[in-house]
């Protein structure tokens, strides 16, 4: 079927082309009976805007480039379902990839949004890639950085508090008497990996706790990795009585061992996961874990991001919200309990 031009609907509301575009787009004041002559012609017509030519136009494509690691991860699920919802009240739509925590897919990703001329990007980093994200701020295209942030930008970033909340789970082990907390990691190339770290070791130092290089494991945020890292633990002389783990994948990779392995949870090792689930709760024992903001994460991504749309000259913003602990049994806690 042929789409009607904008001069097809002028000519059938009796004005010009010119005043159905200012009516369109609010350009200039046009009066009452003319903008419903020119509707009444639209609706009859069954007249679609060109968007991709009219951001040719305007230098605007009105679409925001958004790279996540993993979009199997309900985390991620969620937090995109926050900025696609946010952008949406702004008339922006989302061009989503997933890079698999690649960096050489990341970088192919970022070419191609650049090359559409998305008018920003949204990132949560694969890796370390600083020098190449230095590069794409010189193109003068706005990015706000979510959770996962290279080294030394200038750009937004907007994250969990991930060394409060690591701290947070390992002093609550530490409270239940724990003395042998392990911790598997994620990669300290990447933010959260390394901010995850640091927050478990700081509790450990101020609570008197004496770090134990053996029972600290670093893996992938895979659940293939959370079970080798697991295994590695509790197959060692120096077995942990307790292990943080830094994201929902581990975990369910490190409770996949435990069961197949028959050691009880927390009887003979407590757990503790960040990010927290649907699944965590119908495992048994329920899990406890540090839970992200995931969704409000997203929409406060969103509304940087249109921030800086519109005042490419504000000064860098760097926001970290809370999380929460939330307690079930794989810590020792018998009743589960309303986050704090």
């Amino acid at each position: 079927m042929k789409r009607a031009t904008l001069k097809e609907v002028a000519d059938k509301a009796g004005v010009s082309t010119a005043t159905v575009s200012n009516t369109l787009n609010g350009t200039r004041f046009v009066r009452e009976e003319v903008k419903l002559k020119v509707y009444s012609a639209i609706q009859e017509l069954n007249y679609q805007p060109n968007i991709v030519a009219k951001s040719l136009r305007i230098q605007e494509s009105r679409i925001i480039g958004v790279l996540i690691s993993d979009i199997a991860n309900p985390v991620f699920s969620n937090i995109v379902r926050g900025i696609e919802e946010e952008l949406a009240k702004s008339n922006y739509s989302v061009l989503l990839c997933n890079t698999d925590s690649s960096v050489e897919k990341e970088r192919k990703y970022l070419n191609v949004l650049i090359g559409k001329r998305v008018d920003g990007l949204i990132v949560s980093s694969a890796g370390n890639s600083g020098d190449y994200f230095r590069s794409l701020e010189k193109t003068g295209v706005p990015i706000v950085f979510l959770n996962r942030c290279p080294e030394f930008m200038n750009s937004d970033v907007i994250m969990a508090n991930n060394i409060q909340g690591a701290y947070n789970a390992t002093e609550h082990l530490i409270q239940h008497g724990y003395s042998k907390i392990g911790i598997i990691a994620g990669p300290s190339s990447i933010s959260t990996g390394k901010d995850r770290l640091t927050g478990y070791k700081k509790a450990l130092k101020e609570n008197g706790i004496i770090e134990l290089a053996s029972i600290i494991k670093e893996g992938q945020f895979t659940v293939e990795s959370g079970y080798s890292r697991m295994k590695e633990l509790m197959e060692q002389d120096l077995k942990p009585d307790a292990v943080f783990i830094s994201n929902n994948s581990m975990t369910l990779g490190a409770y996949k061992y435990l069961k197949q392995s028959n050691i009880q949870i927390p009887n003979q090792v407590a757990v503790l996961g960040f990010d927290d689930p649907d699944w965590v709760e119908i495992v048994e024992p329920p899990v406890t874990t540090i839970r992200p903001p995931s969704y409000r994460l997203g929409v406060n991504a969103a509304d940087l991001m249109m921030m800086r749309i519109k005042e490419k000259d504000v000064k860098r913003e760097i926001m970290y919200m809370d999380t929460s602990l939330i307690i079930r049994r794989s810590c020792g806690c018998n009743l589960i309990k309303e986050p704090h």
